[in-house]
């Protein structure tokens, strides 16, 4: 692996809605929608998301925890 470089992660997500957290991949190229209540969750930048909810933690850190 290249070291130094930004890698993009999977994040999870908490809706601002219904408080249900769903994981994402941080550089997603659509929007992300809640699957419980179809609220957007994230808008795509052309580069990393812009999170409309909150966003929890890195799916890496909490494996690491």
């Amino acid at each position: 692996m290249t070291e130094g470089k930004d890698r993009a992660k999977f994040v999870i997500v908490k809706c601002p809605d219904c408080s249900s957290e769903q994981i994402t991949f941080e550089r997603a190229t659509s929007a992300i929608t809640c699957k419980i209540c179809g609220s957007t969750l994230a808008t795509p930048t052309g580069g990393r998301l812009k999170f409309k909810g909150q966003l929890v933690r890195s799916v890496e850190d909490a494996a690491q925890s």
